[in-house]
């Protein structure tokens, strides 16, 4: 009887190891394998995700660089052209000024509100700062020197030109590079 007993319990754990191999063995394969899947697929999402956020950050830089300067050189050639006494490339320039001022400071508002969701808050304070000195420093003087006729007016615009040349050049090219490291899109040396 007890060979009976060993026998139909070496029988009950074959049939029980026949069972698990069967079917537990290849559930428990088809739940890892489930989970891998969900895992890849939340990589792939979270790996598009990314790659759309850095194609955004990109046409946002892009786009201010063209912003920032076409505004400059329009800008700049008012004041240079008064500068030199050129009544015709001045009028030229000024009124290319004028038709076109609103919209590139329109532009470069619209995108800095646009920057607040792919870019720090510092970053975000940063073009602010820029906007600010852009419109109420710059903007504001080129507006005043056109509308002003006085004898100094010649020199006040060469200064205005050389300040373009060097301290606006450097500022927007300043402020464009510490984005675009900010933005890990600069390739490091």
């Amino acid at each position: 009887m007890n060979v009976d007993r060993t026998f139909l319990q070496q029988i009950v754990l074959l049939l029980l190891t026949a069972l698990i191999s069967g079917f537990g063995i290849p559930y428990v394969m088809k739940v890892v394998e489930d989970r891998k899947a969900i895992r890849q697929k939340k990589f792939e999402a979270d790996l598009a995700r990314q790659e759309k956020l850095i194609d955004s950050q990109s046409k946002l830089l892009d786009d201010l660089t063209q912003i920032l300067w076409k505004w400059r050189y329009l800008a700049k050639s008012v004041v240079y052209y008064r500068s030199r006494n050129d009544k015709e490339r001045y009028d030229t320039a000024r009124k290319q000024y004028e038709d076109t001022v609103w919209n590139l400071l329109n532009q470069f508002r619209t995108e800095i509100s646009r920057s607040r969701r792919l870019v720090s808050e510092s970053a975000f304070q940063n073009l602010n700062s820029l906007y600010d000195y852009v419109v109420h420093d710059l903007d504001l003087k080129v507006s005043d020197l056109m509308s002003e006729d006085s004898p100094h007016i010649q020199e006040d615009c060469r200064k205005m030109a050389d300040r373009f040349s060097k301290e606006v050049s450097e500022k927007l090219d300043q402020a464009l590079n510490d984005l675009a490291s900010e933005l890990h899109l600069k390739i490091r040396a």
